[in-house]
């Protein structure tokens, strides 16, 4: 078995990239990377049963595109296997989505592979990523502006997709395509210095070995792969953090507790933080050093509550004790609870699955020795003098409550600003009213009406379950 082919079968085997009888979509450019990987994998195809399918995109941007489809399928049929091309207009794809064309090209592959994929029924798709390839990449990220996930590079695999070939470099491939007697194309846009990456590679890279290390492409490669491990665990770390910390909200939403996020180390919590903005739902295109930096000074301010906006509509929310990150539009959306309204069964049992709420009401003979509960999530009031009947509703614009101890009313969105109930929840607070009157704020505070006293002779016991 030729150096090369025996190179990439160990890092195959060493990383578990494969398994035998797989079918494998490879993503054939035409260039001297994926001509070689196309060939290497065929050559162990039948050691591991594998099945592979060659799947070629043309972006439309160059007059020999098609002449580089149509060598990508004469290639294939000459291995025996399959082969598989398709079109995409990747500059009305730039323009539509506002995306660079290198962006909008990668986008495209991806997702015509991945169709492939899903067509022929494969477990993995194979691309052409070098270790050239991936010295450059984290060169560019360094110079953008990253972090270790940037200096990490290129990951050996994601998901369904591998990398065979990041164990070896562009001349060991160009070397294996020659001895085979491998033709390949040459995409001329590789050359042009237009893009920043091709300038790392045609004038950076070549400065930086002349001038600084011979070995900068291996010292870079060995930096990758350091901060990739400790990448890792860090993510691992992180992960597991936020199963141990995080709290499940009404709208699915992951909650912190402020006092447990700020006690861990500053580099802790940039990670945890991260993996929430991750599984916001909008993701982490656009989220910076200096995004991580205002969040947590934003957390480690005393003031209570408000929000903080992050970009493609992220934002990161914080209550009185703990706080969390979502996207703006699922906060924004109107909230159809606002129109919810049930009648109390009394005595019995209301449940009000779109609050989250279960009320029992109980009448019960009242002694001199009564005890009178908390009255966050259970509350008494005279029976004989409440007005029926009562029913639950979420707020109103212009609600007030009348409380022990004040005289007049007090406005219900000041009272929610006093128990500090973030502006979000503040839409699905259940409220039991007694003839127009708010009696109980479900889970915070009672209201004045028909207060149990000496002169009581029957109790109203309302209880609240929360699922």
């Amino acid at each position: 078995m030729p150096a090369f082919t025996e190179k990439v079968e160990q890092l195959l085997k060493k990383k578990n990239l494969i398994a035998p009888e797989m079918k494998i979509v490879v993503g054939v450019s035409g260039g001297a990377d994926s001509v070689a990987l196309l060939s290497v994998l065929n050559d162990l195809a039948p050691k591991y049963s594998l099945e592979l399918y060659a799947a070629h995109l043309n972006h439309l941007l160059r007059r020999e595109a098609g002449e580089d489809a149509a060598f990508v399928q004469k290639f294939a049929h000459s291995l025996g296997i399959p082969a598989f091309v398709g079109y995409a207009r990747v500059s009305r794809l730039s323009r539509i989505y506002k995306l660079s064309i290198e962006d909008a090209g990668r986008r495209a592959r991806y997702q015509f592979l991945r169709h492939v994929a899903k067509k022929v029924g494969a477990q993995r798709i194979a691309v052409g990523h070098h270790a050239g390839d991936q010295v450059e990449t984290v060169i560019f990220h360094f110079l953008r502006g990253t972090g270790p996930a940037g200096i990490s590079g290129i990951p050996l695999q994601n998901r369904e997709v591998i990398r065979p070939l990041l164990g070896v470099s562009r001349e060991e491939i160009e070397e294996f395509c020659r001895e085979r007697g491998l033709e390949w194309r040459t995409d001329a846009t590789n050359l042009t210095t237009e893009y920043m990456r091709n300038r790392i590679r045609v004038e950076l890279l070549p400065y930086l070995r002349r001038f600084f290390n011979p070995q900068v492409d291996r010292a870079v490669l060995q930096l990758s792969d350091i901060i990739a491990e400790e990448n890792e665990f860090l993510e691992g770390l992180a992960q597991y953090l936020l199963r141990k910390l995080g709290q499940k909200g009404r709208d699915g939403e992951i909650r912190i507790d402020l006092t447990d996020f700020l006690s861990l180390p500053l580099a802790v919590q940039r990670r945890l933080l991260r993996l929430l903005i991750k599984k916001s739902g909008a993701g982490l295109k656009d989220v910076g050093y200096q995004h991580y930096d205002n969040c947590i000074s934003f957390l480690q301010e005393s003031q209570a509550g408000g929000e903080m906006h992050l970009p493609h509509g992220n934002r990161l929310f914080k209550g009185s004790d703990y706080f969390w990150v979502s996207t703006g539009s699922k906060q924004d959306k109107p909230a159809v609870v606002q129109q919810i309204k049930r009648d109390l069964n009394i005595p019995g049992i209301t449940e009000i699955p779109e609050l989250g709420v279960t009320i029992q009401a109980e009448i019960k003979p009242y002694q001199e020795n009564f005890y009178f509960p908390p009255e966050n999530y259970q509350v008494c009031f005279d029976y004989d003098k409440i007005k029926l009947p009562l029913c639950v509703r979420t707020r109103q614009k212009g609600d007030r409550i009348r409380t022990f101890g004040l005289e007049g009313k007090k406005k219900l969105k000041k009272l929610f600003a006093e128990l500090k109930i973030p502006l979000s929840e503040r839409d699905f607070v259940p409220l039991v009213i007694s003839d127009g009157e708010i009696c109980w704020v479900v889970g915070y505070k009672r209201g004045a009406a028909a207060p149990v006293t000496e002169d009581t002779r029957r109790v109203l016991l309302l209880t609240a379950y929360f699922s």
